[in-house]
């Protein structure tokens, strides 16, 4: 191995007038000296700053218990009849062990035309992004229902939409996941993962869907100010990983695609691209 290549990182360059070249590494270089600018190099230097705003909102937060009562009113975002919503069964019982998830856990890329049935989706879905039967309750005994993942106050700023293609009983396109009534919404029958998917490494025409995290500014930022969307970062992290267990416990495959087209995703939802982004996608098939 050569030792230089391994020590790019420490290399500095004092040549201001050339900081764009084939590799990043001259860039990285004039970023750290100061002569560059970097959106996400500025955000991890003032990461953890709060402002005066910030610490009465989380005052105000925890001394009310805000985040249960509207964590406890959360589920009525969900009340709604229509033929766009479907219901799906009773979640399984998941099979094998945490050990046994965690040794075969691995990113795959390519999968078989296997379809996914509907209690295959329930079982992944309850057990990565769901409600538990876990809740606390406020003064008023209203109660307030956690989820399989852990969420920076209990806020819960992340949704997950499946862009479905290959999974019986349900039309390509789509769907929005409502954890509280355990169903999901139809969007749109048009969305493509050829379209979303287009220049990435990953096997679209097999898998049988893409999950797709959608992060709302407004539901932590009151609480958290400018550290809600590093909160909002960590909840993603957690759900995927819970995503990649489950996915292999229901025996199927999974793997995290940052390449993915945002304004298409955004565009094909509904999402104003301002206060509501797609962060984050996985896709799901089995494995050839």
């Amino acid at each position: 191995m050569n030792k230089g290549l391994m020590n790019l990182h420490s290399l500095v360059y004092e040549d201001r007038n050339n900081i764009a070249n084939l590799s990043n590494t001259k860039l990285f270089a004039n970023i750290v000296k100061g002569y560059a600018d970097s959106n996400a190099f500025n955000y991890l230097l003032g990461m953890t700053n709060i402002g005066i705003s910030d610490i009465r909102s989380l005052n105000f937060f925890n001394e009310t218990g805000l985040a249960d009562k509207i964590n406890a009113q959360r589920s009525m975002e969900e009340v709604e009849e229509d033929s766009s919503i479907i219901a799906l069964p009773k979640p399984k019982n998941l099979k094998g062990s945490l050990s046994q998830a965690l040794k075969s856990r691995q990113s795959t890329r390519e999968f078989s035309s296997y379809r996914m049935n509907l209690d295959e989706l329930s079982t992944l879905l309850t057990y990565s992004v769901g409600i538990s039967n876990r809740y606390s309750k406020d003064a008023e005994g209203n109660r307030s229902y956690r989820r399989y993942h852990g969420s920076g106050g209990g806020i819960y700023p992340i949704s997950v939409y499946c862009v479905v293609n290959a999974i019986e009983g349900l039309r390509n396109g789509i769907y929005l996941y409502r954890p509280y009534t355990h169903a999901l919404k139809k969007i749109t029958y048009t969305g493509s993962l050829e379209e979303l998917y287009q220049n990435a490494p990953i096997d679209t025409q097999n898998a049988n869907m893409s999950l797709l995290f959608s992060y709302e500014l407004n539901r932590n930022y009151l609480k958290y100010g400018e550290l809600g969307m590093l909160l909002a970062f960590l909840e993603t992290g957690m759900m995927a990983q819970n995503i990649h267990l489950v996915t292999k416990s229901v025996g199927y495959s999974s793997c995290d695609v940052a390449g993915f087209d945002k304004k298409y995703a955004e565009k094909s939802i509904g999402l104003d691209g301002v206060n509501s982004h797609i962060i984050y996608s996985i896709m799901v098939g089995k494995e050839q």
